[in-house]
């Protein structure tokens, strides 16, 4: 039990983690900057859509977890 209240806060962690970077990429692709192609900048929205799909579903999964957890008391 104990465990998986363990791994519901790490996964929201990590969640939370993937929508900060995905964030930051986000400013940096809105920001004024000419070293940056067009080619890079859809690599780069590709991996922001890519890390906000991940943070769905770590946080879904936490979300279950959780459900579990609040099952078994």
């Amino acid at each position: 039990m104990i465990d998986l209240k363990n791994k519901v806060i790490d996964l929201k962690r990590f969640a939370f983690i993937l929508l900060a970077l995905s964030g930051f990429l986000s400013v940096g692709l809105v920001l004024p900057n000419e070293t940056i192609t067009a080619e890079q900048q859809g690599m780069i929205v590709g991996l922001i859509g890519i890390l906000l799909l991940s943070a769905f579903f770590i946080h879904r999964s936490a979300m279950t977890t959780q459900r579990i957890i609040n099952e078994e008391r």
